[in-house]
């Protein structure tokens, strides 16, 4: 007996200061304030610490989702919910929104519409509205363009809206032909068939051959009639304009296998493409453009934008 007693002594010793310990915790629990958790939907993680701190109230960020309902950084839902008597200490947990999931627009240009109103399902995106127009590049019932234009981010479930070719234009219109990839003379001849002033800008452009049109305006399929005029941009790698005008500047990233790269500009004048070639994998591709007023380049790869460039 005498030697299981100080084993005794040691295990209620324990057990009084578990017990002490224990009191002295749910003492210092029930002394806290009780207070009501504050509704936090839809506020910055920022606004809702301000709103927790006095309250004595802390917060943890329980996950991410995306939820076009709540602006990317808002708080979406929390635990324990709004208005729950809670003390003082408790942390509340939160799911911060990352905003309504983007996509990006495909390059549907060309395409059937039942192809193209597929692909759009596929991707989560919805077909807005249907325009026709008459085309002389396009068959009937194809993509003439889309808004947002491809490459263009929307978030899921939107609208890209369609314009589509109704065919060959009735005799009474006249519509501008697609010159770019043909020569300077063949673009120049049609004007002058129909009573069109023509204005020739020089671009180099070292990828396509010499007196190529580049770009033109009106752009193919816009309405033209006697008087008006034609602006032709003509590739002129060895002429003054070589190295003139903003430069655009792309490296191609390292692969497998060639790349579609394609290059737009964008300035008051509309979007024009200015480059469109298969680049091998580390290829460089630079060009020096025109531009009218605030201009930028978009950059395409595979018909997915990868790149914006400021036109300076």
């Amino acid at each position: 007996m005498k030697k299981i007693l100080p084993y005794i002594f040691f295990a209620l010793l324990v057990t009084a200061a578990y017990l002490s310990f224990d009191w002295a915790v749910g003492a210092l629990i029930h002394s806290r304030k009780v207070v009501a958790v504050p509704e936090l939907s839809s506020k910055s993680v920022n606004d809702a610490l301000n709103l927790l701190g006095p309250l004595g109230l802390g917060l943890e960020k329980d996950g991410e989702q995306f939820d076009k309902r709540f602006p990317a950084g808002t708080i979406v839902r929390q635990t324990p919910v709004a208005a729950m008597q809670v003390r003082e200490g408790r942390i509340i947990r939160v799911t911060v929104s990352q905003g309504g999931e983007t996509l990006f627009v495909p390059d549907m240009v060309g395409q059937p519409l039942r192809n193209t109103q597929t692909a759009l399902q596929n991707l989560g995106l919805n077909v807005g509205e249907v325009d026709h127009r008459p085309s002389l590049k396009f068959e009937k019932d194809v993509v003439m363009a889309t808004d947002p234009p491809a490459g263009a981010s929307i978030v899921k479930n939107g609208l890209v809206n369609l314009v589509l070719s109704e065919g060959l234009p009735a005799a009474d219109v006249l519509l501008v032909p697609d010159f770019v990839g043909q020569t300077l003379p063949k673009a120049k001849e049609w004007a002058t068939a129909h009573q069109l002033s023509v204005s020739i800008r020089e671009e180099a452009n070292i990828s396509r051959p010499n007196d190529e049109v580049l770009m033109q305006s009106p752009i193919v399929d816009s309405p033209i009639r006697a008087g008006d005029a034609l602006t032709i941009v003509v590739n002129r790698p060895g002429g003054a304009a070589s190295d003139q005008g903003p430069r655009i500047y792309y490296e191609v990233p390292q692969g497998s296998s060639d790349r579609d790269v394609r290059v737009t500009v964008i300035d008051e004048a509309g979007e024009r493409e200015v480059f469109r070639r298969s680049q091998a994998p580390g290829s460089k591709v630079e060009l020096h453009v025109q531009s009218k007023g605030h201009a930028r380049a978009r950059i395409f790869v595979d018909g997915v934008m990868v790149e914006e460039q400021p036109l300076l």
